[in-house]
């Protein structure tokens, strides 16, 4: 393959609205990954954001940068199946040293597949790591408050969780 084959064209570039000049050979750093897909989003571009926060998994598979890119505009887009499977392998990536926003990005994904007292258990787990974290502390708080509640048959949106 030619080097003219990896570079995007200047054409291709202004097409996608990217200010930024990139190459494919070598492939973009994990940062660089994150931070054109944040770029992306905040153009409303959200397929092409989805599109390069996949091919940042596909190059860099544990990399927190492009995990938690990955995580974020999988939560945007509400698909939360998908959102716990990369949040549980950030978690794994992060071996013991994750903050305590993850946790809450993680345990907010529970709540909204329905699975509450799971996500008590992880912040409660997160908060003896976090004893300051008080968006833990609220959340436990609402969790609490959700599995005192009658059972709901189908799980919420999450927009309830700030």
């Amino acid at each position: 393959m030619s080097q003219a084959a990896l570079q995007p064209s200047s054409k291709l570039n202004s097409s996608l609205g990217m200010d930024f000049d990139f190459e494919l050979d070598p492939p973009p750093t994990p940062v660089q990954v994150r931070e054109w897909v944040a770029d992306l989003f905040r153009q409303d571009r959200i397929n092409l954001a989805v599109a390069l926060a996949e091919a940042g998994l596909a190059l860099y598979p544990d990399s927190e940068d492009v995990l938690v890119i990955a995580a974020l505009v999988s939560e945007v887009q509400q698909d939360w199946t998908y959102s716990r499977q990369l949040l549980e392998h950030l978690i794994q990536v992060q071996a013991g040293n994750t903050p305590a926003e993850v946790w809450h990005h993680y345990a907010r994904v529970l709540r909204c597949l329905g699975e509450s007292a799971l996500a008590l258990r992880q912040v409660e787990q997160a908060l003896r790591q976090h004893p300051q974290a008080s968006d833990l502390q609220q959340l436990a708080s609402q969790l609490r408050l959700d599995l005192a509640r009658p059972k709901a048959s189908t799980p919420t949106s999450g927009t309830e969780l700030a």
